[in-house]
């Protein structure tokens, strides 16, 4: 039986994400080990995974990792919450689009403290002295980057608790956690405490939580997902939870490799890409046609129907794309920019059909002018209306009621 007392191993992944002014250079990356792809896992991705995904999570995207090992304490006054920070993870992204997690191990500890301790450490708008360990061994690092990607970024205090600016979209980290209960799940409390595994809340009795039961049944009817017997997902927008008992390990580092390290890390470069689309038309920082190539581009390149030849990752996939709205993103920014784009067209083309009627009008007074000038050649104005000047008049003006006469005849047939 598991209640908010029971002992539950968690992984946690807390992910930041950032664009940068500049390319990442490997002088920036001291301390940094590559993570590379040797021909036979690049062949076991690519018979596992669509090539064109296979491609982008080892050419387009590098991976980067550096080790701490280090552990942690949260002081919270009435409690000592302890955490293993074990390893930062760095993602290098096409449009120079920076993406990073945060590796922290809570072994043998009830939900309600790992909850607690998860959310102070994700809540990065304002850390309190308690966090200067995770800031420092954690953080520093990536603080070090973001200056040197950034440059022109204004500065920042070095005591300074508000890491926000850390996270381009929001005020906090996303987390991708995997949950284990070490005594096993009892039947009725799963969807409760995968809920508020999810959602970072206090785990309590139904009766006592503060949203309505029609509001948790709701949300877990649309966002979990339910496949094998062993384990249950939960895709929010700020959290993907896995909750498993008894879970092998082989299929322990299947769900970080590839849910983790692949298929949500895609989705955060796509949910980062868009919102900084998104930024850069709303302050007009660039001209709305080099946002639309890009945002073709990275439909070209980056959008897939599906990724896998198998049938889970292909789900997964879907879950994530739903809770991150990464295509309701892109389809309302490739709505907005097309609108405007369609705006400015039909705007260059009245001009350009004002300019043409011009044209059209001189060339016809021109043409009606050489014409009256040809037939008074031939006859002669001044002998028959005595003034050449009464003639031209009276002739130039026949001649334009007829190129009306006739213009009206062609209009009125094509209606």
């Amino acid at each position: 039986m598991t209640n908010h007392q029971s002992p539950i191993t968690n992984t946690a992944f807390l992910c930041g994400y950032f664009s940068a002014e500049r390319d990442l250079q490997p002088s920036m990356l001291q301390g940094w080990e590559k993570r590379s792809f040797n021909r036979q896992e690049q062949a076991n991705l690519s018979n596992y995974y669509f090539p064109e995904f296979a491609q982008c999570l080892t050419d387009d995207i590098q991976m980067y990792f550096r080790p701490v090992e280090q552990d942690c304490v949260l002081d919270f006054g009435d409690e000592q919450v302890t955490f293993r920070l074990e390893k930062l993870q760095l993602w290098q992204a096409p449009f120079r689009i920076v993406l990073y997690a945060v590796t922290i191990h809570f072994d043998n500890m009830p939900l309600n403290s790992v909850t607690r301790a998860l959310n102070a450490l994700r809540n990065c708008a304002w850390y309190s002295p308690m966090q200067d360990g995770f800031v420092n061994a954690a953080l520093r690092p990536v603080m070090d980057l973001f200056q040197r990607l950034n440059p022109h970024a204004p500065h920042r205090e070095a005591g300074s608790h508000d890491l926000s600016w850390l996270v381009e979209s929001g005020n906090k980290f996303k987390i991708f956690q995997i949950i284990q209960a070490v005594e096993g799940i009892e039947k009725g409390d799963e969807q409760l405490m995968l809920y508020d595994a999810g959602t970072l809340a206090r785990h309590t009795p139904l009766s006592h939580g503060i949203n309505s039961p029609a509001y948790i049944e709701r949300i877990l009817e649309e966002h979990t997902v339910s496949v094998f017997s062993g384990w249950t997902g939960l895709a929010l927008l700020d959290t993907f939870t896995l909750l498993a008992t008894d879970t092998p390990e082989m299929v322990f580092r299947n769900w970080i490799s590839d849910y983790f390290e692949k298929i949500y890390i895609y989705q955060l470069f796509r949910k980062v890409f868009l919102y900084s689309v998104n930024l850069r038309y709303r302050r007009r920082s660039e001209d709305v046609i080099i946002l639309e190539q890009r945002l073709d581009e990275f439909e070209q390149k980056y959008s897939y129907t599906a990724i896998s030849y198998n049938f889970l990752p292909n789900i997964i996939n879907a879950a994530m794309e739903k809770s991150l709205n990464t295509q309701r993103d892109y389809d309302q920014l490739d709505r907005m920019i097309g609108k405007e784009i369609q705006v400015r067209r039909n705007e260059t083309e009245q001009k350009t059909n004002r300019f043409l009627t011009f044209l059209t009008c001189l060339t016809i007074f021109s043409a009606i002018y050489d014409m009256a000038s040809l037939l008074n050649d031939s006859f002669c104005y001044e002998a028959l209306f005595r003034s050449s000047h009464v003639g031209f008049r009276l002739v130039g003006t026949f001649l334009l009621l007829l190129v009306l006469v006739v213009y009206l005849l062609l209009v009125k047939k094509k209606k």
